[in-house]
Order: structure tokens, then C-alpha cells, then sequence
């Protein structure tokens, strides 16, 4: 399997039964575009249980266990990263924002802000991507949708210089080009 061996997502994900069900997750998404009830369906039509070890699960499992993943977010990439850079480290990082629109109204992070989307009237989340120079992604975050610009733009800094020892990070945005990183 690319994602498990190639990139290392089974090491970086664990062996546990949340590691296992975050893995069927990300391939579920691979293959099939749907709800986390589809890709319950999916498990069961594609043996998915039998070949990654795992006891039966259904959506609520699934819910569950995007809160594991986001509490264990900052090691799996962290041990994603090490797996592809190893020792060559790359001196130069990428970043960019944008905003994704609501429909509903119960996201926590959910808020009234500037709408790249040019939606009226819609809440929304803010997502800040960093790359490595080859465009690779090595972290995200999802900031409440009326974050200031210069508050992510610090998190990243200090994320990226402390955690990746990153020498630079480049702002993509242009809102975000005023502010010298380093």
C-alpha cells in the first residue's frame, strides 16, 4: 500500500485500534469521497476490518476517533515529516490561507469574518496550510473563521521554527507578504 509503506502513515499513525481506524479513514477518503457513515459501508464491502486488524466499527467510531486524531494531529505529522526529510531538512517553508464557508451554525470554530468565498451571511472556518518547498504538505491547522491574520501567521512561525527548524517560512497570501517572518 503507497499511503502505509511509502510515506510511513501506518508507523506515524500507531498500531492501536484508533491508529488502525484513523488509517481506514484516510483511504476510505482515497477511494471514496463520502460521509463517515459510507465509509462504514465501504469497510464492510472492501474487508477492511480483516486486512488492518480490526474489530467491527460503525460511523459513531469513525466520529470518535477524528477527536484522537486531532488531539495526536501535532505527532503524526511530526513523525511524517522526520520519515520523508529524515536528516535533510528543509531550510525553506511555504505557507497559505484560506476560508472554507459554513452552512450550519453548530462549528465550534465556526465565526463571522473576512469571506474569501464572497458568502454573506455564512460562518466559517480558516485553514492554514504549510508545505515544504517541493509543495508537500507537512501541517495543517483550522483556526476559528474570524482569526486575525497576524495570530496564525505567529502560530506558524513558532510551530515551523520550533517543531520542523525551519530557517525560513514564506507567506503565499498576500495579505500575509507584509509581515517579514524572520
Amino acid at each position: 500500500m503507497y499511503v502505509d509503506g511509502r510515506i510511513g502513515l501506518r508507523k506515524a499513525l500507531g498500531n492501536s485500534r484508533d491508529g488502525r481506524l484513523a488509517l481506514w479513514q484516510v483511504l476510505a477518503r482515497l477511494i471514496d469521497q463520502g460521509s463517515r457513515l459510507s465509509a462504514v459501508r465501504l469497510a464492510q464491502s472492501h474487508f477492511a476490518c480483516d486486512l488492518l486488524g480490526l474489530e467491527s466499527f460503525n460511523e459513531d467510531h469513525l466520529y470518535e476517533n477524528l477527536a484522537w486524531l486531532s488531539e495526536h494531529q501535532q505527532e503524526i505529522e511530526l513523525k511524517l515529516f522526520k520519515s520523508r526529510y529524515k536528516n535533510a531538512k528543509p531550510q525553506l517553508f511555504l505557507y497559505d490561507v484560506t476560508s472554507s464557508y459554513l452552512e450550519g451554525t453548530q462549528n465550534v470554530l465556526g465565526a463571522f469574518g473576512y469571506n474569501r468565498d464572497k458568502k454573506k451571511g455564512k460562518m466559517q472556518l480558516v485553514v492554514g496550510l504549510l508545505t515544504a518547498p517541493d509543495g508537500i504538505p507537512v501541517a495543517v491547522r483550522v483556526f476559528e473563521g474570524n482569526t486575525n491574520e497576524s495570530i496564525r501567521w505567529e502560530t506558524v512561525e513558532v510551530y515551523a521554527a520550533g517543531k520542523m527548524h525551519a530557517f525560513e517560512v514564506k507567506a503565499l497570501s498576500p495579505d500575509l507578504t507584509a509581515k517579514s517572518p524572520f
